[in-house]
């Protein structure tokens, strides 16, 4: 009927079959866990190292005056204050437009050379540093926002995933 001796190879054959047969479970078991866990990394801690800049257009060099300041608005719904200082390499300078107290809208005050928050009386250099009322008690700072200026073309660099 049937011969035993093909049906169980003798024992050092089926023992090299079956560490074969072990190590590759456990390799295919590891690879699988390991990109599962890979995976749930990913979704629970997303990493900024791996988003890009992009640049949105604000404004041109003419368009924007010493002392004038103009509002944009970027692709994820914040809203900036670009302003041209007229000191400085590169005069132009963007923060955010919502101050960080309590998050009213603050304007650029050119004789002052400061950002004013008008709702409690917040004021911010050219730095975005806090320099009077409640967000200088708080050491709060306004957001800053990266300018270029390519040609005489304003932008503004804004993170995208």
């Amino acid at each position: 009927m049937y011969n035993y001796r093909l049906m169980n190879p003798p024992d050092q054959v089926k023992g090299r079959r079956g560490f074969f047969r072990t190590v590759l479970m456990f390799l295919s078991l590891g690879a699988s866990y390991g990109l599962a866990l890979l995976f749930a990394v990913r979704y629970l801690l997303p990493g900024r190292g791996n988003r890009k800049k992009s640049r949105i257009f604000v404004s041109t060099v003419q368009e924007l005056k010493p002392g004038d300041s103009k509002s944009f608005t970027t692709p994820d719904g914040e809203t900036f204050l670009l302003t041209n200082t007229g000191t400085g390499i590169s005069p132009f300078i963007a923060f955010s437009s919502r101050c960080p107290h309590l998050g009213c809208k603050v304007h650029w005050q050119d004789r002052e050379s400061r950002f004013f928050c008008p709702c409690h009386g917040g004021a911010f250099n050219i730095e975005g540093k806090a320099v009077e009322g409640p967000p200088l008690k708080g050491n709060q700072t306004l957001k800053p926002c990266e300018i270029r200026v390519i040609g005489s073309a304003i932008y503004a660099m804004v993170e995208r995933t």
